[in-house]
């Protein structure tokens, strides 16, 4: 599990997982980022996510609360990754079943058990890093 505040400012998290298993070891990424975005004449910022061999491109997350301050709770386990902001759930995803079609084997892969995790997260120019395991 990966706890992370982020404030008003935070644009992508980056949660890297070192995933080992039967066939060695591989480091498959998750990121969610807040990008502003046009709707008409108003500018929005928008949050999605990216989970790297489940789909090829990122997904809207639609219910991320309002409020600068984000206090985000990302879980994998051997089936789902969770992600949580500010106790709601914005993401249960299903890696068996909630790939993109062409990803078919992504579940393989992040069923594996993850031994290193190292958290990015990013504000414009600036980077914080944390490594844990």
């Amino acid at each position: 599990m990966v706890t992370v505040n982020t404030p008003e400012t935070e644009n992508y998290i980056i949660v890297h997982y070192t995933l080992s298993g039967e066939g060695g070891s591989s480091e498959k990424d998750i990121v969610i980022c807040r990008e502003e975005i046009f709707r008409g004449y108003a500018k929005i910022n928008q949050w999605s996510y990216y989970i790297v061999g489940c789909s090829p491109n990122y997904v809207i997350l639609n219910n991320v609360p309002a409020g600068k301050l984000k206090h985000w709770i990302i879980t994998k386990t051997s089936t789902h990754l969770k992600v949580a902001c500010n106790r709601v759930t914005v993401l249960n995803f299903n890696f068996a079943t909630d790939y993109t079609p062409g990803y078919e084997n992504s579940h393989q892969v992040w069923l594996k058990r993850c031994t290193n995790i190292r958290l990015e997260v990013w504000s414009g120019d600036t980077l914080v890093l944390n490594t844990g395991g």
